[in-house]
């Protein structure tokens, strides 16, 4: 059975203000104001890859084939995607095609998906995306044991370069409980037009919390029980960073950030910690963040 994508109106919704993501405080010591940009910094960089991770499982979720393993003709050779109801997707250029291995069974559908944007592909939001993404599949998506892998062949939105290896594999117990992902990013890496740069790896297992009503879907993020930390990387200033989750994270649809949870980043070469609190379960787009023992609530809005 086809399930909707859980993060799909939260990211439409953060397609809007992840570019626009301003910090708003009030009397802020230069230094807070810094460090709460660099949290705001990441939390942007972590939507991209997030995105990526949402168009992906929308483009499985289009085709039977990576359901039921293909069938004739379709195995030995692609073919394209009509539509995905998507504002991401409705824009002119954009190509899908979904190549089924010869290996593929219906108790094992494997293959390869292209999201191919081309030179410049704009969508109903105004986000312009570039390039491709190359996504390889083994298995049912919602079956445990199955993995996606997502790749990049020269892609950009709003000419911000992605780079990396992003996998989830499905790490559920059995297909009767709530799904669970181990979700790794390996050599991520974000290039903006005046050449700076961030890069970031993680590890974190997300677990899809399903209510009788849909909309009430939560998820819930917990770093890898055998990693250091939850990610690591450096920021646009060049600053080395590992962020632990102290908390778990939840997230709820419609919310573009994370609703409740505790976040500790650690700043390599000084050993100082910031510690970001995402709050009672509110979704308000307020975090609290704690420099040497000063915290400041801080609204993560967009312009204008």
């Amino acid at each position: 059975m086809k399930t909707i994508s859980f993060f799909k109106k939260t990211l439409v919704y953060m397609n809007i203000v992840a570019l626009g993501v301003v910090v708003s405080c009030t009397d802020e010591s230069a230094q807070l104001q810094q460090e709460a940009a660099d949290i705001a910094e990441d939390a942007i960089t972590d939507y991209y890859f997030e995105d990526v991770d949402d168009m992906t499982g929308l483009a499985m979720l289009s085709d039977n084939a990576t359901d039921d393993g293909g069938d004739g003709g379709r195995v030995a050779e692609g073919h394209r995607v009509i539509t995905i109801q998507d504002p991401r997707f409705n824009c002119s250029g954009v190509v899908i095609t979904i190549t089924m291995d010869a290996a593929s069974t219906p108790n094992v559908p494997k293959g390869q998906i292209v999201i191919d944007f081309g030179n410049g592909c704009t969508d109903l939001l105004g986000n312009l995306r570039k390039g491709k993404i190359v996504i390889n599949f083994n298995g049912r998506r919602f079956l445990p044991g199955s993995t996606v892998t997502t790749t990049f062949d020269g892609y950009s939105v709003n000419d911000i370069a992605l780079s990396g290896v992003r996998s989830l594999t499905n790490v559920t117990a059995s297909n009767v409980e709530a799904p669970k992902f181990q979700v790794q990013l390996t050599n991520g890496r974000a290039v903006w037009p005046d050449g700076t740069e961030a890069t970031r790896s993680h590890c974190f297992v997300r677990e899809w919390i399903r209510a009788a009503n849909p909309l009430n879907d939560a998820m819930v993020v917990t770093q890898c029980g055998d990693a250091a930390a939850a990610a690591s990387g450096t920021n646009r200033r060049g600053r080395a960073y590992t962020m632990s989750i102290t908390a778990q994270l939840m997230y709820k649809r419609g919310c573009p950030i994370a609703v409740s949870g505790i976040k500790q980043f650690t700043d390599v070469a000084s050993g100082k910690v910031i510690t970001v609190d995402y709050g009672d379960g509110t979704c308000d787009r307020i975090i609290t963040i704690t420099v040497d023992g000063n915290s400041r609530n801080v609204n993560v809005n967009k312009r204008g």
